[in-house]
Order: C-alpha cells, then sequence, then structure tokens
C-alpha cells in the first residue's frame, strides 16, 4: 500500500478522542510506573536467582515505556500536572496488594499472569481501534511496548511453571491471583472500560505498608549463603594471572547486590522528579547485567558459581542508611573513583593483555562505559539526594566507604577464621 506512507483504514473512525485518549495513556502510564516500584521493592527480598535477573530488566522497560507515556500524554492538551496523579483508586489498591505478594510464586503470577496479560490485550485493542493516522504516535509507542510485554509474558510463564514444580510452595498462588483478578475488574480493567462495581472493594493484605528487608535474599537451593565476605574461585595456585581474572569474573557476578542497592534506593526515595526513577532503573538494570557478564564468563569456564557462597555486603552493610547516603556511598565513594587510574580501565587492560581472555575484556569494555554513566549520575543526583554541593556529598561518600570496608573486613576476617577451622 503505497498510499498514507503504508498506514492501514485511513477512513475509519477511531475509539479515541484526545480525552479518552489521554485518561487511557494516564492509566497505562501509572501501571507502569507502579510496575517499576513493586519490582524494586522485591528484587533483594526474592530468592530465584533467575527471577531476580527479570526483575531488573523488566523494571527498566516499564520505565522506559512509563517514560514515552508521559511524553505522549502530555501532547494530548494535558497538563504535566496530572503525570504524578493516581488515575484510579480501585487501581492503585491493586497495586498495593501486588506489593504484598510473599513469595516468589506469587510475585511471578500477579505480574506475569494478571496485571501484564491484561496490559498486553489492551494494548493489542488499543493499537486495532484507534485511528491510525490521527494516533500514529500512539501506535508506534505501544508497538514497541507490546514487543518488549510479549517477550517478558514468555518468560513469565516458564518461570510460574518452574516455581509450580519446583514442590516448594503448598499454595501454588490461586487466591493471591483471585484475588487480584477481583481488584483490577473492580477497577474496570486497566483501561477504565468495563463495568465497575459502585463500591470500592476493602483493603486484603494492604493493611500495612510493604517494607524492604533488612538483608538481601539468595537462593538457599542453589546457591551458598550470603555473606559479608568475598571469597574466591579456586584455581591452579601456581598460575597467578588465572587466578586474578577468576576473581574479576566473581566480583562481576556479585554486582547483584549493588542492584539491590539501587532498588532500595528507587523504593524508599519519595518526591523525587520522575527523570530520577527512569536514571536510576537504567542504573539498577546495568548492574544486574554485570552480574551476567560474570556469570556467563564463569559459566564459559565450566565454573559452578551457583555452589559458591554470595556476597552481599554492598545492600547489606548499607540497608540502614538513608537513601542519599546509600547512593552517595555506591555512584561517588564506588563508581566516580573506579574512574582513577588503574581502576576500570586497569580491569580492561588486564583482561584484555595479560590474560587475554577475549569474553571477559568485552565485558569488562562495557562495564567501563557504564561506570562513567553511573558516576556521571551520582553527580546529578546525590547532590539533590543530600541537599548539599558535590564537594559535601564526596566527604559523605568518604565516611560511609571508611564505615563499609571496615564491616567488610570484619566479616572476611570471620570467614577465614570459620573456614580455618573446618580444615
Amino acid at each position: 500500500m503505497l498510499s498514507y506512507a503504508g498506514i492501514k483504514n485511513p477512513y475509519a473512525i477511531g475509539q479515541y478522542g484526545v480525552e479518552k485518549n489521554a485518561k487511557a495513556l494516564q492509566r497505562y502510564r501509572f501501571i507502569h510506573e507502579s510496575l517499576l516500584r513493586i519490582a524494586a521493592g522485591h528484587l533483594p527480598a526474592r530468592e530465584n536467582w533467575d527471577l531476580k535477573v527479570a526483575l531488573g530488566k523488566h523494571l527498566y522497560e516499564d520505565a522506559e515505556a512509563a517514560d514515552r507515556l508521559r511524553v505522549r500524554i502530555t501532547e494530548l492538551r494535558t497538563s504535566s500536572a496530572v503525570l504524578n496523579h493516581e488515575p484510579d483508586a480501585a487501581l492503585s489498591l491493586l497495586m498495593e496488594e501486588l506489593i504484598q505478594a510473599r513469595n516468589d510464586l506469587e510475585l511471578a503470577i500477579g505480574i506475569y499472569e494478571v496485571v501484564k496479560p491484561a496490559l498486553l490485550q489492551v494494548y493489542r485493542n488499543h493499537l486495532a481501534t484507534t485511528q491510525q493516522i490521527v494516533d500514529q504516535p500512539t501506535i508506534r509507542l505501544l508497538r514497541t511496548v507490546v514487543l518488549d510485554l510479549e517477550e517478558q509474558l514468555a518468560w513469565g510463564q516458564e518461570m510460574i511453571g518452574h516455581l509450580q514444580s519446583s514442590g516448594i510452595y503448598d499454595d501454588q498462588g490461586g487466591e493471591f491471583k483471585a484475588r487480584l483478578t477481583g481488584f483490577l475488574q473492580a477497577a474496570g480493567g486497566i483501561d477504565g472500560s468495563q463495568p465497575k462495581t459502585a463500591a470500592l472493594p476493602h483493603r486484603w493484605r494492604s493493611q500495612q505498608p510493604y517494607t524492604l528487608p533488612l538483608r538481601s535474599v539468595r537462593d538457599p537451593r542453589n546457591m551458598g549463603p550470603a555473606t559479608w565476605a568475598r571469597t574466591s574461585v579456586a584455581v591452579a595456585p601456581d598460575d597467578p594471572v588465572r587466578q586474578k581474572l577468576f576473581d574479576k569474573m566473581r566480583v562481576r557476578q556479585e554486582e547483584m547486590t549493588a542492584a539491590e542497592l539501587i532498588a532500595a534506593v528507587l523504593f524508599s526515595q519519595k518526591n523525587m522528579p520522575w527523570e530520577f526513577y527512569r536514571d536510576l532503573a537504567r542504573h539498577l538494570w546495568d548492574e544486574v547485567r554485570h552480574a551476567l557478564f560474570g556469570q556467563a564468563a564463569l559459566e564459559s569456564e565450566g565454573v559452578d558459581w551457583m555452589s559458591r557462597p554470595q556476597y552481599t555486603s554492598d545492600y547489606d552493610v548499607n540497608a540502614p542508611k538513608i537513601p542519599g547516603a546509600q547512593y552517595a556511598w555506591l555512584s561517588i565513594g564506588i563508581e566516580e573513583g573506579a574512574m582513577k587510574r588503574p581502576g576500570k580501565a586497569g580491569e580492561y587492560e588486564f583482561c584484555r593483555d595479560e590474560a587475554k581472555h577475549p569474553l571477559m575484556a568485552q565485558f569488562q569494555d562495557y562495564d567501563w562505559a557504564d561506570e562513567v554513566v553511573h558516576a556521571n549520575l551520582g553527580r546529578k543526583w546525590t547532590t539533590d539526594l543530600i541537599g548539599e554541593d558535590i564537594g559535601f556529598v564526596r566527604e559523605i561518600a568518604k565516611q560511609e566507604l571508611d564505615h563499609f570496608w571496615k564491616e567488610v573486613r570484619e566479616a572476611e576476617r570471620q570467614w577465614k577464621e570459620r573456614e580455618e577451622s573446618i580444615s
């Protein structure tokens, strides 16, 4: 079709006028932003490693979707002032109940069997029934989100099947799914187009707000125990270069603890500009990707990394601190500090020139690039979080680093004594 640049059905009248469209997109935005916060809140608390990884990836994709929706909403004669409003009390209740999931299975069911399938269905209908010329910007936006949702749901269904067949859960999540489905129906569905009841449903589990764990959780079935001490993967004792290489792989694989710390900042810090949450979602997903760098490098060498104790100090030591101190510790204390040589440049050059390991060299090359971005994010946001200039923030970061390394050194001393007593 050459006419209309290939746009089909140009004469059809769409179901979405400007006002109706803006209201629907406002609901979509709210759902994606709520899912972002829910995933961040649960990342430190969930056990299954693959679920943790997916939460990091999918919350970033939710942030990207919300960001594009925010732009489109303001193009539809709608003030940006509404972008931080909750569009429907029943929809808010749905999200407040979803975050009360008590285990990996319930969370997976809530996200991948209730909320996101309903989102996908509504988006497909929106794409098919809106006027194809006038609403082409929305169509282009939703097509991208649909691709992400289809991939997420295919993964999510597989994860739910794995969890249900694991034998871990006596309750297969049926009541949780039914309750959430009822809350969604009370909201008139994702877009509010379905019939609503006159009375709002009562709270179920959300009588008390969800709280972050003080210690991050690791999978007890597959991994060694969580520890504040960093442990090595033993290789040939007469090959210090290879030992150093494997230690770098381990450091990357254990960066999930950094992702969990950012999740705590993202979840806990209120009343920041939207761009803060978007930026931290990207920072968080980068740290999860870094953990995957290490996972892939170790697995390529045949290392059973899941049997090793998992280092969790980035989250655990910093969990009691306020979000500004947490983010200053990571982005300024650790990541800005890594810009000084040898730092990240030295790690990349070692893997390339001494270890001569092409895969790990490429991982470190991109790790270095990401850390430059993260240091910039630290300088951008920590001054707002703490309310002081960057010089003051650097002093805060230094104090937090001193406290952190004191705790880690003590944990490593205790770990070494325990290992020696066993041997």
